[in-house]
C-alpha cells in the first residue's frame, strides 16, 4: 500500500503533512524531554548537596545580658543574633544559679533579619546577691542533621 503524498498525522493536537514533519516534531520532544530530565536531575542533586552539605551550626554573633549589671531580685533577659545557611530551627537558654542544676529554657523567635537568621530572646532568674548564675545559649539550625552552636558560659555579677 503506498502513502499519499500528504497524510495527515495527529500528535498531541498537532496536524502534520507529512510522515518527515512528524518525524521532525518527535525527535525535537524528545530531545525536550531529555533536556528536562537531565536538568532536573542536576537542580535536585544541587538541592540536596546544599542541605547535607551545612555541617555547622548556626553562627551566635552577639549576645545581649539585660539588665547589664542586674541587682537583687532582677530577672535576667538574654538575647542572641544568629544565622544559619539552612536557617536557625531554635534555641535553648541554659542556666543555672548555684553552678550544680542546669535549667532550660526554649528561647522565642522575635525578629527576622534575613531568610537564615534572627533574634532569640528568653529569661532566667530572679537571681539573689547569694548566687552564682551562670548561662550559655544552644541554636539549632533547620539542616537534616539538626546541628547546633553554643556559645561559651558566661558568669553574671549580682550587685546588692
Amino acid at each position: 500500500m503506498a502513502f499519499p503524498e500528504r497524510l495527515s498525522w495527529v500528535l498531541q493536537g498537532t496536524t502534520f503533512s507529512t510522515r518527515a514533519e512528524r518525524e521532525t516534531t518527535v525527535k525535537t520532544q524528545t530531545k525536550v524531554i531529555c533536556i528536562g530530565a537531565v536538568l532536573l536531575i542536576v537542580l535536585s542533586g544541587t538541592i540536596i548537596m546544599a542541605a547535607f552539605d551545612d555541617r555547622e551550626g548556626p553562627y551566635i554573633y552577639e549576645v545581649d545580658i539585660l539588665p547589664t549589671e542586674p541587682s537583687d531580685g532582677d530577672t535576667v533577659s538574654v538575647v542572641i543574633y544568629c544565622i544559619d545557611s539552612s536557617g536557625v530551627a531554635s534555641a535553648e537558654l541554659h542556666s543555672t544559679l548555684d553552678g550544680q542544676e542546669w535549667d532550660i529554657h526554649q528561647m522565642r523567635f522575635y525578629t527576622c533579619l534575613c531568610i537564615a537568621g534572627g533574634r532569640w530572646v528568653a529569661q532566667f532568674g530572679p537571681v539573689s546577691y547569694n548566687d552564682s548564675p551562670q548561662f550559655f545559649v544552644r541554636a539549632f539550625d533547620k539542616s537534616p542533621a539538626r546541628n547546633y552552636a553554643d556559645t561559651q558560659v558566661f558568669t553574671i555579677q549580682v550587685s546588692s
